[in-house]
């Protein structure tokens, strides 16, 4: 054969087994999707006493090996941020095929306020588990260590060489269910007293929430209801309702204009947020039970305009009555 011969040869062999090679290559696992990032180590005096544990509530989004995030889903709870407008972003950012994860906050300027930008930059390593988990099993985590802005809440380099503490992120599935509750009655002289209420929600292409909150027997003090109908939640990722992390926060107006603002965190049986490193494990599996998941979310909210502007209620539980089916992410098995 001669010399062009072995080289046509060659290529149509190789040609041939291409899709077998690339088939094999590792993947980096599927990170999309909610992460609460919670430091568990390192956390100074005044930040604990001040806004408790530090905490990154996120959606990160993935291109093979790099990571990025949804600034306007993004919010966090670190004393640094005194403008509190969560213009934060994840750059330089990745995975790799044995779950090796950088993961880099930086929290700017939003608002058209300024504050002086730092960083929190998480290292870690990827833990199985099922996003689409039952209650019995392991939530899928990342621990590790993390560095922070030299000088505190001051730019500069990031740390000292040296790691400021530990975190844990735990991943959360989309959200999309029906749950069921109870509202704050403020009209009510009775401190528990509640009103039946029922929260939809649709997890859309943009990563924003659908759905709705329906709530009819709330009514001002001269029995009129609240709301016309049901609350319509406003969608989209510039100003819409969205889940990130632990976190839920809805905005939606009935069909008259009436406003609702929600804030909703996802919870233990306990009370306290279910997210590894931010739960009550001293209360067992009462504290840990639904860490990764919405089994159950605590409500607060507040009304603007309408028959009962100003209108606000605190802390009521609502618990998932039903799932809607949504393709689960792959799993993924740590092996070097």
């Amino acid at each position: 054969m001669n010399r062009i011969g072995k080289e046509l040869s060659a290529f149509l062999v190789m040609m041939l087994f291409a899709p077998v090679l690339l088939a094999h290559e590792p993947q980096a696992p599927n990170l999309q999707g909610r992460w609460e990032f919670a430091v568990t180590t390192g956390d100074g005096p005044s930040q604990l006493a001040s806004f408790g544990q530090t905490a990154f509530s996120t959606y990160l989004l993935q291109n093979g090996n790099s990571l990025t995030n949804i600034v306007n889903f993004t919010t966090d709870t670190s004393e640094c941020d005194t403008i509190a407008f969560d213009d934060v972003t994840v750059a330089n950012s990745s995975v790799d095929h044995k779950g090796n994860v950088t993961v880099a906050f930086t929290v700017g300027n939003g608002g058209g306020l300024t504050q002086t930008p730092f960083q929190f930059v998480f290292t870690g390593i990827l833990h199985p588990g099922d996003s689409d988990r039952d209650r019995d099993d392991k939530p899928e985590t990342i621990t590790g260590t993390y560095q922070k802005t030299a000088g505190g809440c001051t730019q500069g380099s990031l740390g000292t060489g040296h790691p400021d503490g530990e975190f844990v992120a735990t991943h959360f599935p989309d959200a999309n269910g029906i749950w069921v509750g109870a509202l704050d009655d403020p009209t009510s002289t009775t401190s528990d007293s509640d009103v039946p209420a029922a929260i939809r929600l649709n997890t859309l292409g943009d990563h924003s929430l659908s759905g709705t909150i329906f709530a009819p027997t709330l009514v001002n003090a001269g029995g009129v209801a609240c709301f016309d109908g049901r609350v319509k939640l406003d969608s989209g990722q510039a100003t819409g309702s969205f889940a990130s992390g632990v976190t839920i926060q809805l905005f939606g107006q009935d069909k008259n204009g009436t406003q609702v603002f929600a804030f909703i965190f996802a919870s233990n049986r306990d009370g306290s947020p279910a997210a590894v490193g931010e739960d009550n494990p001293k209360d067992g599996r009462k504290g840990t039970a639904n860490d990764g998941t919405d089994e159950e979310l605590d409500v607060s909210y507040d009304i603007t305009g309408g028959p009962c502007d100003g209108f606000v209620g605190n802390d009521d539980t609502f618990k998932l009555l039903f799932k809607h089916e949504h393709h689960g992410r792959s799993h993924f098995s740590h092996h070097p």
